[in-house]
């Protein structure tokens, strides 16, 4: 693929709040869709998103109807959004003198297990581990770092879900483990929406 045509400053910005404004709307559908029977979704969906995206095209709502409808159907993702699921949960804790907070798109915990998933609505989502972006590592270490003090002794697993493909990517322990070393300040925050993501 050929590199994008430049854009002047305004076009920039105007890019960047419809990007950041799509990944919001998405993350929203994936908090409410798994809570509704699967026959009842699409119109719940579609009901929402006029309500709350009335400005833009029924072609775009729909696309991102699509969007979250696929990832809620790909088997490999099934219990991350299954019943047992929490969504938009809340972190808080302390580690080594320094204090994370976030918050969770999803958490799933178990007796022996404790997963943490992340939503990226980039639209260019990493082909590998390798191209996943240092500040997803960090942050991913972070809540790790805060749900090892939270949940002591259960086995934890990192996954960043992008929506636009989608894919699901599990972070290694070991190679969070440097960056959870990077963890320095006196606080750590991590909020919602990342604009370098998009």
């Amino acid at each position: 693929e050929g590199a994008d045509p430049p854009m002047a400053a305004g076009e920039d910005a105007l890019k960047l709040r419809a990007a950041m404004r799509r990944g919001v709307l998405i993350h929203r559908l994936l908090e409410r869709l798994p809570d509704i029977a699967v026959e009842q979704r699409e119109a719940a969906a579609t009901r929402w998103l006029e309500r709350h995206a009335s400005d833009l095209t029924v072609e775009a709502r729909r696309a991102m109807l699509d969007q979250a409808l696929k990832v809620l159907v790909t088997p490999d993702f099934s219990a991350i959004f299954g019943p047992d699921a929490l969504a938009e949960v809340p972190l808080s804790a302390t580690v080594k003198g320094v204090v994370i907070t976030g918050t969770a798109d999803r958490l799933l915990v178990t007796r022996d297990e404790v997963a943490v998933l992340d939503f990226k609505t980039t639209r260019r989502p990493p082909g590998s581990l390798d191209e996943v972006p240092k500040a997803t590592w960090r942050q991913m270490a972070a809540y790790i770092a805060a749900l090892e003090a939270i949940y002591p002794g259960r086995t934890m697993r990192a996954l960043v879900l992008y929506t636009q493909t989608p894919q699901l990517f599990e972070l290694p322990q070991e190679l969070l483990a440097a960056h959870k070393d990077q963890l320095g300040t006196a606080q750590e925050s991590y909020g919602d929406v990342d604009p370098s993501a998009y």
